[in-house]
């Protein structure tokens, strides 16, 4: 394998490659590690370029992998140890790659969104079990000592409500909330 340091022996080619082998042909080079390449069209935008949606596509796949690799270190799932730099696939299979790719991408994105809502259900649950706890060790304290019903101040003045009525929804509302809370 070469390396590109000044002293090494170098020269300036130029390659005139039909469009339909440019990419094995580049892969194959860029798989030898031998070939710097030099951009001849400096004053051409980004836009303005051949290759544009082949270099967006690249760019694409590149994000989502990024993505996906952050998940898999998120969940320590631990990466296969091999090559980082395997061979360029041929130009069908990537585009094969990029379909799975993203469907990969947008099926994690949900799942993990998922996950969110049932670790937020999962706490609400908790909270309203505590609350129950608290509420269901609150009522029998106050069951064992005989409620009175006199602390509440006198409705005389009120003909809508009647006190003894009050008197027995309370008292069924109390017998109500145990029952609920035995289970």
């Amino acid at each position: 394998m070469g390396s590109l340091f000044r002293s090494e022996a170098m020269c300036l080619a130029q390659l005139f490659l039909q469009s339909g082998t440019a990419y094995e042909c580049l892969s194959a080079l860029g798989e030898k590690g031998l070939v710097q390449f030099r951009d001849l069209n400096q004053n051409v935008s980004s836009f303005q370029r051949k290759f544009v949606g082949e270099v967006k596509r690249c760019e694409e796949l590149e994000r989502i992998l990024a993505y996906l690799v952050q998940e898999i270190n998120r969940a320590d799932i631990p990466l296969p140890e091999g090559e980082t730099s395997p061979p360029a696939p041929p130009l069908k299979q990537v585009l094969e790659m990029q379909e799975q790719l993203q469907k990969l991408e947008v099926e994690l994105r949900e799942v993990t969104k998922n996950k969110e809502k049932l670790r937020k259900n999962l706490l609400e649950l908790i909270e309203y079990t505590h609350m129950l706890r608290v509420t269901k060790t609150f009522l029998k304290r106050n069951v064992e000592f005989e409620p009175t019903y006199e602390e509440f101040p006198p409705l005389e003045n009120d003909s809508l409500l009647d006190y003894s009525c009050m008197q027995r929804l309370g008292a069924k509302l109390g017998d109500a909330v145990l029952t609920l809370l035995e289970f």
